[in-house]
C-alpha cells in the first residue's frame, strides 16, 4: 500500500512539473519583439513619407523653376525702354514739352553737306548749334582737350561728324519739334534726343561718350515706322 501511495505521489509530482513547464513562456517570445517591428515599420513608413514629401516638394520647386520665365523678356523690355514715351493731353502741350527750341538765324560755321551752324564760346565751353529740318542740334564741348571725350578734337569736329552721319541716316520726323543735345565733357558725357509726334514726346537719354551711339537708336526708331 505504501508502494502504491509512493508511486502515485511520484506520478503527481511529475504531472505537476510537466504542467509548469508548459505554462512558462520565454521572455524573448513576448509581445515586445512584435511591437518593436511595428514601431520600426512605422518609423520607416514615416521616413518614407517624409522623403516622398521632400521629393514632391523638390519636384514642385524644380517644376516651378522650369516654368519661370527667363530673362529674355526682361532684356527685350530694357531695349524697348531705351526710348521713353510720354503722352500729353494735347498736341500743343507735347510741343511745349520740348523746351528751349529755336531756329538758327545767324550762322558762322560750315559743317559740311550744305549745313551751316552757329559757334560761340563762353567760360571754357564751345557751343555749336544748327538746324536740320525741324530738328535743333546743340553740341556743348570743352575748350580744353584734357576735359573732352576721346575721338573728337573739338566741338566743331564732333558737329561735323554728326552732320555726316545724318546725311546717310534718317531720324524720326517730328511733327513740330525735335531736339538733340550733346555734352562732350569726359566727366559727364551725355546725348539727349527728343521729338514730338501728335500729343506724344519720345526721349532717348544716354550717358555715352559718342553721340553716334544714341543717334543710331533714334534712326532705328525711324526705320520701325
Amino acid at each position: 500500500m505504501k508502494k502504491v501511495y509512493f508511486a502515485m505521489l511520484i506520478l503527481l509530482v511529475l504531472v505537476l512539473s510537466a504542467c509548469q513547464g508548459t505554462d512558462q513562456t520565454p521572455s524573448n517570445n513576448s509581445a515586445h519583439p512584435g511591437q518593436t517591428n511595428s514601431s520600426n515599420t512605422g518609423d520607416l513608413n514615416s521616413d518614407n513619407r517624409s522623403n516622398d514629401s521632400g521629393n514632391e516638394s523638390t519636384n514642385e520647386s524644380n517644376n516651378g523653376n522650369a516654368a519661370s520665365p527667363d530673362n529674355t523678356s526682361d532684356s527685350r523690355h530694357e531695349e524697348e525702354g531705351l526710348v521713353k514715351e510720354t503722352q500729353y493731353s494735347s498736341k500743343e502741350e507735347a510741343v511745349n514739352a520740348i523746351e528751349n527750341y529755336y531756329e538758327i538765324e545767324q550762322t558762322n560755321v560750315d559743317l559740311g553737306h550744305g549745313i551751316k551752324g552757329h559757334a560761340e564760346g563762353a567760360a571754357g565751353h564751345q557751343y555749336i548749334s544748327w538746324n536740320e529740318g525741324k530738328w535743333l542740334i546743340e553740341v556743348n564741348f570743352p575748350n580744353d582737350p584734357e576735359y573732352a571725350v576721346d575721338d573728337y578734337d573739338n566741338g566743331e569736329a564732333m558737329a561735323k561728324t554728326i552732320v555726316s552721319y545724318l546725311e546717310d541716316h534718317f531720324l524720326p520726323p517730328p511733327d513740330e519739334r525735335g531736339k538733340i543735345q550733346v555734352n562732350g565733357f569726359r566727366e559727364h558725357p551725355e546725348t539727349i534726343i527728343q521729338w514730338q509726334k501728335g500729343n506724344k514726346v519720345y526721349v532717348i537719354d544716354q550717358k555715352t561718350a559718342d553721340p553716334l551711339d544714341t543717334l543710331q537708336i533714334a534712326v532705328e526708331q525711324a526705320d520701325k515706322k
